[in-house]
Formats: C-alpha cells, sequence, structure tokens
C-alpha cells in the first residue's frame, strides 16, 4: 500500500502541474503513466487511483502526444470507464462527474448521459470551479450550436456563469470570460449580465465591445 501510494501521488503531482502549466514533455507522461499502472496494479479499487488513470490518459490525448484518431479514442474511453468506477465507489465527488461530462463532449457524445453527468456534478458541487467550467464549456457549446438539449442546461448555464462573474477579479471571472470568448458566446453571455444584483462594469467592458 505504502508502495502505491508513492506511486499514486507522484502521478497525481504531475497531473496537478499540467493543469497549470499544460503537458509539454512527453517523459513526464511516460512516468506518470507507468506510476499510476502500478499504483492500480497494487490496489485496484481505489477512487483516487482511478481518477488520476483517466487523467493521465487524457492529458497524453489533449497534449498531442499521440496521433492517430483511433488510438486518441480509445485512451479517452479508457479514461472515462476509469471515471466510471470511480464515481461508482464515490458517487458525491463532483469534480469526477463534471471530468465525465466534459470527457463525453470531447469524444463527441451529446446524449441525455452527458446532461445527467452535469446535473450530477451540479448535485454535489454546486460552487466548485471544475463544475461552473464544464457547465459554462458544455451549455455554451450546447446552446450556440442549438441542441436539442440546450433547453435542459440553459438554466444551470445561465447560473454558473453568473457564480464564476460574481467577482470581477477573480480567477473564476478570467476563466469564464475566456470560455466565453472561445464559444463566441459575448453577445448571449452579455445580454444575461443585465439581469446580475451586482456590478457589472468589469465584466462589461470585457464583454460587450
Amino acid at each position: 500500500m505504502g508502495k502505491a501510494n508513492l506511486d499514486y501521488y507522484s502521478a497525481h503531482q504531475l497531473t496537478e502541474f499540467w493543469r497549470n502549466n499544460n503537458l509539454k514533455e512527453a517523459n513526464q507522461y511516460i512516468y506518470a503513466l507507468q506510476a499510476i499502472d502500478r499504483a492500480n496494479s497494487e490496489h485496484s479499487e481505489n477512487p483516487h487511483y482511478m481518477v488520476t488513470q483517466g487523467l493521465v490518459y487524457e492529458w497524453g490525448v489533449i497534449a498531442g502526444l499521440y496521433e492517430d484518431e483511433q488510438q486518441k479514442r480509445k485512451l479517452l474511453t479508457q479514461a472515462k470507464v476509469y471515471y466510471l468506477n470511480a464515481v461508482k465507489l464515490r458517487p458525491t465527488w463532483p469534480v469526477t462527474w463534471a471530468t465525465l461530462a466534459i470527457l463525453k463532449w470531447r469524444l463527441g457524445e451529446i446524449d441525455q448521459q452527458l446532461i445527467d453527468y452535469l446535473q450530477q456534478a451540479d448535485k454535489y458541487g454546486p460552487y466548485v470551479q471544475e463544475v461552473h467550467q464544464a457547465w459554462l464549456e458544455i451549455g455554451f457549446y450546447l446552446y450556440q450550436s442549438k441542441s436539442q438539449y440546450s433547453v435542459q442546461v440553459v438554466k444551470g448555464l445561465r447560473k454558473h456563469l453568473k457564480e464564476m462573474l460574481r467577482q470581477p477579479n477573480s480567477p473564476f471571472a478570467h476563466s469564464a470570460i475566456a470560455i466565453i470568448k472561445r464559444h463566441k458566446a459575448e453577445r448571449l453571455a452579455c445580454r444575461w449580465l443585465d439581469s446580475y444584483d451586482f456590478d457589472i462594469e468589469k465584466q462589461k467592458s470585457r464583454l460587450c465591445q
């Protein structure tokens, strides 16, 4: 167990580092993958290990370490299996539900299950940053593409956007604005800003030209 924990910690620390700095070195990825493989081999029923295994797989794809599309999809599908096994053991982990939703979106699996994952994330973590971000990424995508599922997410999308923009100089707000611009949803967000019960001048100056 001690060795498994050390391997897990090594891989987990790297995924946290990549979150802020991105994965740029293939040798780091290989090291993390080998470490978390060993941890899961030693102790296959630990949800922390499962989530980290999925994250390492995802980072390998996001960072462009694989060129073959079939291999990319295989790794993302494996990551999904690890996340699903983790939430079976820890169903109240909001970040894992949010991660599952983002992963299905990456895979192009736009279905009711995706919406269910978002709702589970909101249920257990309504004020968690990763949950906010998942709702904005997927919510704006569905809304802008006129998806049949947009009606199910618009209320939650507006709620999570409002929470992220509440403090204009916070990392939440900067992240929200980046997501809005990435989805070219400035006009939509600007309409919603006028209904907020707090000062919105800074947010408007960044979004409403």
